[in-house]
């Protein structure tokens, strides 16, 4: 199937650079557990439905001379791995992922039985992480028995400039990027090295009364629960770097995406639509104090617009020749500097009970786990799959930084902070 090119935006080709300058793989990874009974034959239909909604899935890069482009046939027939034994999991999520050879999604099938294990990965060049979570719901949903869709194709945020921010208001914001990332003044996770490597993931479940009791503590504070985990995600870093010897500066930087999507906008689409937002925080300070602070803090960069700056003022760089932008992507003084990743996703409320209605039965989804990129110096990341009565932690590692123990006993930090309960709301100055 031949469709018409699909140029990258900036913030899209920036995760090809990357990827090539560093040799750390941008690539985002679902992996779910299902039982009943799938053949080859529905999966190539679930891909043939995806790349007909999204030919960009299916399609490769080409470096032209203003910019990069998906373009030329959807490569069907490549998107799909069948699996003999589980323990090709791993190697499937380090393989890196070559967009101008191959397709940017692809999925690995594993069946024992009943029991199926798929494993979608995609470069992130052609999907942030919201877009493709979204997009596994909706295969998944494909597989069950819910064919075709409604929903629109746009595949870059730059086909619309955030005309509300004024370019001098963007300069500014980008150059105070620069100062931040220049002064370095935020502690560094401690990890073995600082060198490319395989990643890995750890997991710790909130049950239904834990995650409840975290969601009332947000709610006392007027805040998300989302706040408490990064505030918790903070306070771990800092002490883990005080028990193993490393950076004892307790000023801590999250990187977190925001959204460029209108709010009722519910379509998947490729290309990425959103910007990132560093943020502060002193990790001595009590956890709900914390969490108020940077709750705050977006919401004032939010209001002045500060996550609209980057993609404002990166609009026209995609159509430099790729060689140039490249070079100009490599420095890690626009993103990338800050000591770690954080991201909060919300997932359906009914997706569970979606496959079951709409396979009539057959379907059931019995697990599933999620991993992000690590940026080199950072290496770790902390992700929560929220859903309506429990959550998911997930810390993506590098095995070159930490070892499986070092991330478990990370994430054990991070639990520990989320069971503890420092002060009321009365006792918080907000």
């Amino acid at each position: 199937m031949k469709t018409n090119a699909t140029r990258l935006s900036a913030i899209d080709a920036f995760f090809v650079a990357y990827q090539e300058t560093s040799g750390v793989l941008m690539q985002l990874g679902v992996e779910v557990e299902l039982k009943g009974r799938i053949t080859r034959s529905d999966l190539e239909q679930v891909l043939g439905h995806i790349v007909r909604c999204w030919p960009p899935l299916g399609q490769r890069l080409h470096s032209g001379l203003f910019g990069l482009s998906w373009d030329g046939e959807c490569r069907v027939s490549e998107m799909l791995t069948v699996a003999e034994r589980k323990d090709e999991l791993a190697g499937w999520r380090n393989r890196p992922l070559n967009p101008f050879i191959e397709p940017p999604l692809q999925l690995l099938w594993l069946a024992e039985g009943e029991r199926n294990l798929f494993a979608f990965r995609a470069h992130h060049a052609v999907l942030d992480g919201e877009g493709f979570f979204a997009l596994c719901v909706e295969a998944i949903r494909t597989v069950a028995g819910k064919h075709g869709s409604n929903s629109s194709l746009s595949a870059s945020i730059c086909g619309r400039s955030p005309k509300s921010l004024k370019v001098r208001e963007a300069i500014e914001t980008v150059q105070q990027m620069r100062r931040d990332a220049r002064a370095n003044q935020s502690a560094k996770l401690a990890t073995q090295s600082c060198t490319p490597g395989d990643t890995s993931i750890v997991e710790r479940k909130l049950d239904h009364t834990e995650f409840r009791e975290l969601q009332q503590r947000a709610t006392e504070l007027s805040i998300a629960p989302g706040w408490l985990c990064a505030a918790a995600w903070m306070r771990a870093i800092h002490a883990w770097n005080l028990l193993h010897g490393g950076d004892s500066t307790s000023l801590i930087s999250l990187e977190v995406p925001v959204s460029l999507r209108r709010r009722r906008d519910t379509h998947v689409r490729t290309g990425n639509w959103i910007s990132p937002l560093t943020l502060y925080g002193d990790a001595t300070q009590p956890l709900e104090t914390l969490a108020i602070e940077l709750k705050q803090q977006l919401s004032k960069a939010v209001r002045q617009r500060s996550h609209l700056a980057l993609p404002l003022l990166s609009s026209q760089a995609k159509l430099l020749p790729w060689p140039v932008f490249r070079k100009l992507a490599a420095s890690p003084e626009l993103t990338g500097f800050a000591t770690s990743h954080f991201a909060w996703l919300e997932q359906s409320p009914t997706l569970h009970d979606d496959i079951v209605r709409l396979s009539g039965g057959a379907l059931q989804i019995v697990d599933q786990r999620i991993y992000t990129p690590v940026c080199l110096h950072m290496g770790a990341a902390l992700s929560v799959l929220a859903w309506p009565r429990h959550a998911q932690i997930f810390v993506t590692y590098r095995l070159t930084a930490l070892s499986a123990a070092d991330a478990q006993t990370l994430l054990d930090l991070v639990a520990q902070e989320l069971g503890q309960k420092y002060m009321t709301r009365q006792q918080v100055a907000v």
